[in-house]
């Protein structure tokens, strides 16, 4: 009898080994060689601010089986337009209908309209201006939404010539917006961009190297339809890493079309996972930026490929 109840005991600690552990996301860095077996990111799914349907489509995300979304500020939001109490009962809105559903916001993409802060206009007044909005926009999310520490930072579209000069306003504006967010407890996210500033490693380092207290957004729609190797990416990265988006393209296309996993050509999804897991020691949500999309869909490609891929590296 003695021997069944330790081969029982032995089994079910052997079974608790091969369990699965969600990690619960935090903006905390794992330590350096934290084990990673077992472990498996939440999967979330972003939404437009102003998306028809909003409530319904978090319904959709929420019966799909997310649990963490990015809201995202985009062209033509109308918040520039709306005055600061209307923009944090909107936005107050937005998160209480997200909980009601059973969803998180771990992330806020902030506005795309007002990202000249990297002065493609050479124009100073605008570049001012243009940091007083975002700010703006952040300080109200984070009063209305508190418990979302990440926010999404676009540069601008295009740059100066030579692109140095783009560089140079950057690090001159994020200097200035960083210790703003940096007393409000929020990290600001710069992502690699298409068309834009940061599109590679190279660039992506002359904007941040030295930059204290800024994180980066990695998303690997972008890196990929640039040309760029998206593992090698990732390890520069490093646990530098803040927030991530999700998404397929066709490699070195320039072509950003946020295409649902396995309809374009990033093949190397397993090698993504172990990377974030172990090189970035990222803890945080694997975000798909694919809002819009059929929340079912996006989540069977977590399983199908994401993880199918993964788990055939072992």
């Amino acid at each position: 009898m003695r021997k069944l109840i330790l081969a029982l005991l032995s089994l079910a600690v052997i079974g608790c080994q091969s369990r699965e552990v969600m990690i619960t996301p935090t903006t905390e860095v794992a330590p350096e060689g934290a084990k990673v077996e077992g472990l498996r990111y939440y999967p979330g799914i972003s939404i437009g601010v102003k998306m028809e349907n909003f409530e319904q489509y978090l319904q959709q995300i929420a019966e799909a089986g997310f649990k963490y979304i990015e809201i995202s500020i985009a062209h033509k939001s109308g918040l520039a337009e709306m005055s600061d109490e209307d923009v944090v009962a909107m936005m107050t809105t937005k998160r209480n209908q997200a909980a009601a559903n059973g969803l998180t916001v771990w992330s806020i993409h902030l506005p795309f309209e007002d990202k000249v802060w990297t002065n493609i206009g050479g124009e100073e007044s605008i570049r001012r201006q243009s940091i007083e909005n975002i700010m703006r926009v952040l300080t109200l999310c984070n009063k209305a939404i508190p418990e979302c520490k990440n926010y999404v930072l676009h540069a601008s579209k295009g740059t100066l010539t030579p692109r140095s000069e783009s560089v140079a306003q950057a690090r001159k504006s994020l200097a200035e917006m960083l210790p703003v967010a940096k007393q409000m407890g929020v990290r600001l996210c710069v992502e690699n961009l298409v068309g834009s500033l940061c599109p590679t490693i190279e660039e992506m380092a002359a904007t941040i190297d030295g930059v204290e207290d800024v994180w980066v957004t990695y998303d690997i729609g972008h890196a990929n339809c640039v040309g760029e190797d998206v593992i090698e990416f990732l390890k520069w990265i490093g646990p530098r890493l803040g927030t991530v988006h999700m998404h397929d393209t066709m490699f070195a296309t320039r072509v950003d079309d946020h295409r649902i996993v396995g309809q374009g050509n990033v093949e190397r999804w397993g090698e993504v996972y172990k990377t974030l897991l172990e090189d970035n020691r990222y803890r945080g949500v694997f975000m798909f930026e694919l809002g819009g999309n059929d929340p079912k869909e996006v989540m069977a490609t977590y399983y199908d490929i994401i993880l199918k891929k993964y788990n055939e590296l072992k």
